[in-house]
């Protein structure tokens, strides 16, 4: 074996100035070295098992090191041998097997590029007894227009296997705190396939990365709440037409419920070649098509969730999402057919409709944070607020003043008897600026006025600075605000005529919210 000096990077070693203005996440940027390691450990597996015996595990180790602004990724795969150390590092070279993780040949050069200037890449290649090491100066690179880096070699032990990247002089694109947590909890989740099959261990500062299934609901069917208990899990698998090479297009995977409701963990994972590339955690990373998950904020968007392995799709060269080209639409209505199918429970329906009143423990939890909350933001401030309020001249009239009529805003009406007189009770929301008041009850005028009925107009503005920092255009929000502020208006009406004492407004508000206006 000729023994390397020197390695060519060319073609168009500029590229590599621009690879930091890349579109990459942090655990995007990291996943394409886990990538590798991977590949290279798939790829040698059984003779790394003749080495090191049949137990033998991938590990990969990543370290940020803030104090030196330094981060290491060292796995135990085969190292990058000598006749692929060439191909290695040069710009978007394609591997010679592409089938696995490793297809584009830009992943260890762009990922390193896009978080540091300066990085090296030291490697021993299994059944080599050398170990090599080369380091980039992209700002040296570009400006002398360097072609071949010089390769550091040093004689090791023919059966060690490793590579070790260090990333030098990273500043803002460096995780910590919160962001430090989201790598964590991204790449545990873009991995949990290799997890569970006992391939990798993968490591953050000496932490041992897991994922953890949600828990599936088991429990009747919301209609029969007396039947049998359902595990509300679907399997799913279909193909779907063919890829522009003649190969097929195929998801398989499930759809579930999870037990307890959580945005964090609902959405779906889409899957290929093993490890997620739509999906990995967190809110806003989550796929959640309306025509599957339902709209923002509702029950089946905070309980659906699923795994779905997609074979014959391409995708972007950071490996951050499909390229679905027209086939999204027939992927959706696929599956949505699958779990609504004469073998299939009623998945959908269940997500939908489903309630449980959450144990007392998580009562009391979002009871603290809730409470704690509100009287932080406002015990500061609510004395001035409610000594305007007293010091305001009380207003002598019975009847309440008619509510202008607006242009901006929707009603509609109904009618109602309360103690003997018939009222039409109109709800309003509006949005239009030249309402001041939250909350507006009175006579509600409009052209269609029937004399036979004394009008009672409940308005609520969506535009109020409270509704605009809470609510925005949130259905999910704004609809159980409204029944508050209807029991608050129809309370208000049946005290002044009946003349009860002012505590009645409370009581009749707590009476009407027992009712209706807590069904949906």
């Amino acid at each position: 074996m000729k023994e390397l000096s020197n390695v060519n990077i060319r073609p168009g070693v500029t590229i590599l100035s621009v690879l930091k203005h890349l579109n990459y996440k942090p655990y995007f940027a990291l996943a394409e070295f886990v990538d590798n390691a991977i590949d290279s450990f798939l790829k040698n597996e059984q003779e790394l098992k003749q080495i090191e015996g049949a137990n033998f595990k991938l590990r990969v180790d990543i370290e940020f090191d803030t104090n030196n602004k330094r981060i290491t990724i060292k796995d135990n795969a085969a190292g990058i041998h000598s006749d692929d150390y060439q191909r290695a590092f040069r710009t978007a070279e394609l591997p010679p097997d592409n089938t696995r993780l490793s297809e584009f040949g830009m992943g260890m050069k762009s990922a390193a590029c896009w978080f540091s200037d300066k990085w090296q890449a030291k490697t021993k290649a299994l059944n080599e007894n050398v170990e090599r090491t080369v380091t980039f100066n992209i700002s040296k690179i570009v400006e002398d227009k360097i072609q071949e880096l010089q390769i550091d070699t040093k004689p090791v032990k023919e059966s060690s296997h490793y590579t070790l990247i260090t990333l030098c002089d990273i500043e803002e694109k460096m995780p910590v705190r919160r962001g430090l947590g989201k790598v964590k909890r991204h790449l545990g989740s873009i991995y949990r396939d290799f997890f569970r099959k006992d391939i990798l261990d993968l490591y953050i500062n000496g932490e041992k990365l897991k994922y953890k299934t949600p828990k599936i609901l088991d429990t009747p069917y919301y209609e029969t709440p007396n039947g049998d208990k359902i595990k509300w899990k679907q399997d799913v698998e279909f193909d779907f037409g063919s890829d522009n090479n003649g190969g097929q297009l195929k998801a398989k995977g499930f759809v579930a419920i999870m037990e307890t409701m959580s945005v964090k963990d609902s959405g779906f994972a889409l899957f290929r070649r093993g490890r997620v590339i739509e999906g990995s955690a967190d809110n806003d990373e989550g796929f959640r098509p309306p025509t599957l998950s339902g709209s923002l904020g509702s029950h089946r968007y905070k309980r659906l969730f699923g795994e779905l392995h997609l074979e014959g799709f391409n995708v972007s060269h950071t490996k951050d999402g499909f390229q679905w080209d027209d086939n999204m639409e027939a992927f959706l209505e696929l599956l949505k057919d699958e779990l609504e199918g004469d073998n299939s429970i009623p998945i959908l329906k269940q997500a939908d409709r489903y309630r449980v009143r959450e144990s007392a423990k998580n009562y009391q939890k979002v009871s603290q944070k809730v409470v704690d909350n509100t009287t932080e933001k406002i015990q500061d401030e609510i004395a001035v607020d409610v000594q305007e309020i007293e010091s305001k001249p009380i207003d002598e009239k019975v009847e309440e003043p008619p509510l202008e009529e607006l242009s901006n805003s929707y009603f509609k009406k109904f009618p109602l008897n309360i103690s003997n007189v018939d009222y039409m009770v109109h709800i309003e929301l509006s949005y239009d600026e030249t309402i001041d008041e939250l909350i507006q009850v009175g006579d509600h005028l409009i052209p269609e006025k029937d004399e036979n009925y004394k009008n009672i107009g409940v308005r609520l503005s969506l535009i109020h600075p409270f509704m605009i920092e809470f609510a925005g255009d949130e259905k999910k929000i704004i609809e159980p605000i409204l029944r508050l502020v209807v029991a608050l208006g129809l309370s208000e009406i049946i005290v002044k005529k009946s003349g009860a004492p002012i505590s009645e407004l409370r009581n009749n508000m707590n009476d009407l919210l027992l009712g209706s206006l807590s069904k949906q």
